[in-house]
C-alpha cells in the first residue's frame, strides 16, 4: 500500500503501478483541462496567462534545466534507481502539473467566477481538485487537506503573477518531492 493511500477493501484495490495512475490520475486529469479548455469563454486566458514564458523563453528552460539538475542530485542521494521508467516518470509529473494547473487554477475557477465570485470559485475549484485526487489515487483525506490548501496557494500565486509556466513550475518540484519516484507495488508513491 502506497504511503498516502488509504485502506482498500472489498471491490476496491489500491493503485500500485505506474500504469494505474495514468489511468486513473493522467486520464482524469487530462480530459478535464480539455472538457475546461473547450468550455473556456475567454479565447486569449491562455495566452494572457503565459506572456512571460513567450517573451523570455530561455528564462524558463533555465529554470526547468535547474529543476532537473536539482532532481537528479535528490535521486542519486536517495539511493533510487535512474532509468528510463524514472525518466518517464518525472515527463508524467510535468504533464500532471501543466493539465491540473490549467484546469484547476485557471479555466475552472475562471468558469466559476461570474457566477459565485473569485473567492468561492477558487475554493470550490481546489476542492474539487483535491477531491479528485481521493477518488482517482485512492488517497488519505488528510492527503487531501494538504492538496486544497496547496492548491490555494498556488491560486494566490497565479493570482499576484498571471504567470501559469511559474505555477507548473512550482507544482512540478512540489510533486517531485512528495513523490521522486514511480509506484513499485508496497513502495509506491503516488502524485498529486
Amino acid at each position: 500500500m502506497g504511503r498516502l493511500q488509504r485502506e482498500h477493501s472489498g471491490s476496491t484495490s489500491p493503485v500500485s503501478t505506474f500504469a494505474q495512475v495514468l489511468y486513473r490520475h493522467g486520464l482524469v486529469m487530462g480530459l478535464s483541462a480539455l472538457t475546461l479548455f473547450a468550455l473556456n469563454s475567454s479565447p486569449h486566458l491562455l495566452a494572457t496567462t503565459l506572456t512571460a514564458v513567450t517573451t523570455a523563453p530561455t528564462k524558463y528552460l533555465l529554470y526547468l534545466m535547474a529543476i532537473l539538475a536539482f532532481f537528479y542530485v535528490f535521486l542519486v542521494r536517495k539511493g533510487l534507481s535512474l532509468n528510463r521508467i524514472q525518466g518517464l516518470w518525472i515527463i508524467y509529473l510535468l504533464y500532471i502539473s501543466i493539465v491540473e494547473e490549467m484546469a484547476f487554477r485557471l479555466f475552472l475557477p475562471t468558469a466559476l467566477e461570474s457566477s459565485i465570485g473569485f473567492v468561492y470559485a477558487v475554493i470550490l475549484s481546489n476542492f474539487v481538485f483535491a477531491g479528485l485526487h481521493y477518488f482517482t489515487l485512492r488517497w488519505k483525506w488528510q492527503n487531501c487537506v494538504f492538496a486544497f490548501f496547496g492548491g490555494i496557494g498556488l491560486s494566490r500565486l497565479l493570482e499576484s503573477s498571471e504567470d501559469l509556466a511559474l505555477l507548473i513550475l512550482a507544482h512540478f518540484v512540489a510533486t517531485f518531492l512528495n513523490t521522486p519516484s514511480q509506484p513499485n507495488g508496497s513502495k509506491q508513491t503516488q502524485p498529486t
